[in-house]
C-alpha cells in the first residue's frame, strides 16, 4: 500500500487515462490499472478534511474490502509514526560517528530508547512521547537561566536619575 497525488492518472479501461481525483470510487475500493505498473486497487479517504487516495497492489485475485483495506492503513500509519518518533526523539540521524561499529551501536541504542519509551507509554508514565521530551530538561534549564541570571547583574539596565547641570 502506498499513497497517491490527486493528480496520479490511472485507468479504468485501456488507452483512457483518468486523474484520480475525478473518479467516483466506491467504498471498497476502485480496480484500475497504474502505469507501468499493473492492476491495483484505488481507495480513497478523508484525513484533515483533505482526500487521501492510496493504492493496493493485490498479487492475485483475493477477496479485498474496506476493512481489510483499513486494517493496512491503520498498520502504515503505525509504521509511520514509529518513523517519526525515532528520527525526533530518539535521534537515530544525529551521530557523529563514522566506522561501521559505532554507527550500528548508536542505532541500537536509538531503536532500544524508542522500546523503552513504548513500555514507559504502556505503563502510563506519560501519554506523549513528545511532551515527555520536552519535559525533560525544563528543570535542568530552568536552574542553569536562574544561577546564570544571578551572577550577570552587570547585563541588566541600570536606571540612573537624570542630572540637570
Amino acid at each position: 500500500m502506498f499513497a497517491v497525488e490527486k493528480n496520479r492518472t490511472v485507468s479504468l479501461e485501456k488507452g483512457k487515462w483518468q486523474q484520480v481525483q475525478h473518479l467516483d470510487i466506491p467504498d471498497n475500493g476502485l480496480d484500475v490499472w497504474l502505469k507501468d505498473f499493473g492492476k491495483i486497487r484505488l481507495f480513497r479517504t478523508m484525513l484533515k478534511d483533505q482526500r487521501r487516495h492510496y493504492v493496493v497492489y493485490l498479487p492475485e485475485e483475493v477477496p479485498f474490502e474496506r476493512n481489510d483495506f483499513k486494517q493496512i492503513h491503520d498498520q502504515h500509519w503505525q509504521i509511520e509514526q514509529f518513523h517519526r518518533a525515532i528520527k525526533q526523539v530518539c535521534h537515530i540521524e544525529h551521530f557523529q560517528v563514522r566506522s561501521e561499529r559505532p554507527v550500528r551501536n548508536h542505532i541500537f541504542a536509538a531503536i532500544l530508547a524508542f522500546v523503552y519509551l513504548q513500555k514507559m507509554q504502556i505503563e502510563q508514565e506519560f501519554t506523549n512521547i513528545y511532551q515527555h521530551q520536552r519535559g525533560l530538561f525544563k528543570e535542568t534549564i530552568g536552574a542553569f537561566i536562574e544561577s546564570f541570571a544571578k551572577g550577570k547583574d552587570h547585563l541588566l539596565p541600570k536606571f540612573i536619575g537624570v542630572i540637570n547641570a
